[in-house]
């Protein structure tokens, strides 16, 4: 039967290998790295991109209030970071203070929004390109400056509004990006873009189809920007590597205290004139002098900083415990909580805050009593992001009160981003609903979060993701998909009884998703799919069984290899190449242990 198999493979189109090569020009970009890992513009993304082995990623630049060029999207830092405020009205020094990561999980907690130039640096050193999607306008300059400074002419591409401006010089192609939306990805439009030096460029975003990824390849674009590119990397067959190169060091965080007499003469004399400072009128420079007070001894600070919690201006109030929610003491919990009252917006949205990266477990009563008071939407969606991080279980119900209540989907994403944290068992059920929620655009950030929280939860969460498969819309079945990949082995006796849904949808989806997993123990099952009277399913379950690799499959895949279906003829080609090359590879690597 093996000699039979190899006999097969010699005989098949190259199909695989032939679209590979077709298309080996095709530039891969993740969109903001890869949507089921890590967080957006952030270190971690451009490694996990740099892992990957694809050809770069997409970042957003925006200007800090000092002109300094970092990577955030939003016109707000309060989405990705656990700080407040527009970029353009915030310096770097105080952006740099907050914390990147932890919004996505707790394994990046470390993570700090960071500047183009860092970015750039870092591509330089592991060969990936960038497409900086600009957000504000007038940075074509400076974005132009940083660029050539960092010698990367050649590696980055424009977009938003920079999206005409190309690079001049010797080191640059001066090619500019031209887009091409799927009904116009046409042989003409493309040759039309290549006659004038132009790149065509296609955007597939909240889209893992290989079909429509593989189509958009066959059609010529030069360039493709993707939610999922570990779907292109396959596709193409490109490698993952081993890691990324070192990163550029990390810029310094005030986070570090003096070790000194906290009734030194001279400490005293400092913080008195930082404390004036903070009473003084200046905002920004107020603001300084508080960043400043981090580093001091809290011994000699916190007093300080407590007294002017009942300061009569609203300014001082702000800064005082912004500076407090960093000064490592949790003691002050007490002193922070009457600010949750506070008369101005700022003020309460600085203390809840405050007490999220103080940890203050203490205050969740506190923080319970205001909630459901609370009539500004950005305070609130503050407090369940910190109820979130606090993990305490007795909170799902006032955030699910919230997330009823309130109309906005920024507020409710913030609740579908605690629940995670929490990850009780009301908490999950809470996400499994909000999963398959029909409520247009303005949820899926919400139900993209919902899956990953589920995710995050783990075994416990697999019944209600192979439940989500059944969903009737497409959505809903690819965020539990990509949610159960994650989760990984304990998922797989799960999805293999979901082989035999009603559902055709259901039944490829998890097809694909074992696929992903990659679990050898799904192999007899898949081979029992490839007789599924669908044409989807069957192409779908062959191509995860050249994914996983097990030459067990051989058989009934070559018998597939004339199938009239062109998706099923191409995927158990590809499948059967697959399992033989691996089967290469594994007898060459034995005959090199063998060797004396």
């Amino acid at each position: 039967m093996q000699l039979c198999a190899a006999m097969v493979f010699l005989l098949l189109p190259p199909y695989y290998s032939a679209l590979a090569a077709d298309t080996k020009q095709v530039e891969v970009f993740a969109h903001h790295g890869v949507l089921e890992d890590v967080p957006e513009n952030t270190f971690a993304a451009l490694r996990r991109v740099a892992e990957l082995g694809i050809d770069g990623i997409a970042v957003d630049i925006r200007q800090t209030k000092d002109n300094q060029l970092v990577l955030m999207c939003d016109e707000t830092i309060d989405r990705t970071t656990d700080g407040k405020g527009r970029v353009d009205q915030l310096v770097y020094a105080e952006i740099q203070q907050y914390d990147a990561g932890s919004w996505r999980s707790r394994e990046f907690q470390k993570e700090r929004v960071p500047l183009l130039s860092d970015a750039l640096k870092f591509c330089k050193l592991n060969d990936l390109k960038l497409i900086l999607n600009v957000r504000q306008t007038c940075l074509e300059e400076q974005v132009l400056q940083v660029v050539g400074e960092c010698e990367m002419s050649s590696q980055v591409y424009f977009w938003g509004t920079m999206r005409n401006v190309t690079m001049t010089g010797e080191e640059s192609e001066g090619k500019e990006l031209i887009f091409l939306p799927a009904e116009e990805t046409t042989k003409e439009k493309i040759d039309l873009i290549h006659e004038e030096k132009n790149y065509a460029f296609s955007i597939i975003l909240g889209n893992d189809s290989r079909t429509v990824i593989k189509n958009r390849i066959k059609a010529g674009v030069d360039v493709i920007m993707v939610d999922y590119p570990c779907v292109a990397t396959d596709i193409l067959n490109i490698t993952n590597q081993t890691s990324a190169q070192k990163r550029p060091k990390d810029r310094e965080t005030n986070h570090s205290r003096q070790d000194a007499d906290n009734h030194a003469p001279h400490l005293q004399e400092q913080v008195k004139g930082l404390i004036k400072t903070i009473e003084g009128a200046d905002y920004d420079k107020a603001r300084a002098a508080a960043m400043a007070l981090m580093v001091l001894p809290p011994g000699c600070t916190v007093p300080h900083l407590v007294t002017l919690l009942s300061d009569s201006s609203p300014q001082v109030r702000q800064h005082a415990v912004w500076s407090l929610g960093f000064c490592g003491d949790d003691s002050v919990y007490a002193n922070i909580e009457p600010l949750l009252k506070d008369i101005n917006t700022a003020v309460r949205r600085e203390a809840v805050l405050a007490l999220k990266r103080l940890n203050a477990a203490q205050s969740v009563p506190a923080l319970h009593e205001v909630l459901l008071k609370e009539p500004d939407l950005n305070v609130e969606y503050d407090i369940v992001r910190t109820l979130g991080a606090l993990g305490d279980r007795g909170s799902v119900f006032p955030i699910m009160k919230v997330f009823a209540k309130e109309q906005s989907w920024h507020v409710k994403s913030g609740c579908v981003e605690a629940l995670g944290k929490i990850g009780s068992d009301s908490a999950m059920n809470a996400l499994a609903k909000i999963l398959v929620t029909d409520a247009g655009e303005d949820a899926a950030w919400a139900r993209t979060k919902a899956a990953w929280g589920l995710a995050a939860i783990g075994q416990r969460a697999v019944p209600l993701l192979i439940s989500a498969l059944n969903d009737k819309e497409e959505g809903t079945r690819r965020r539990a998909g990509w949610a159960l990949v994650k989760i990984g082995h304990p998922a797989v006796k799960a999805l293999i009884s979901s082989l035999h849904e009603i559902h055709k949808e259901t039944r490829e989806r998890t097809a694909l998703t074992l696929g992903w997993i990659g679990d050898e123990s799904a192999v007899t099952a898949l081979i029992w799919a490839l007789k599924d009277k669908e044409p989807s399913v069957v192409s779908s379950a062959a191509w995860a069984l050249g994914r996983i690799g097990s030459p067990n499959a051989l058989a009934a895949l070559q018998g597939l290899v004339k199938n009239k279906n062109t998706d099923v003829r191409e995927n158990a080609v590809e499948a059967v190449e697959r399992i033989m090359a691996k089967k290469d590879e594994l007898a060459y690597q034995q005959g090199r242990s063998q060797r004396p």
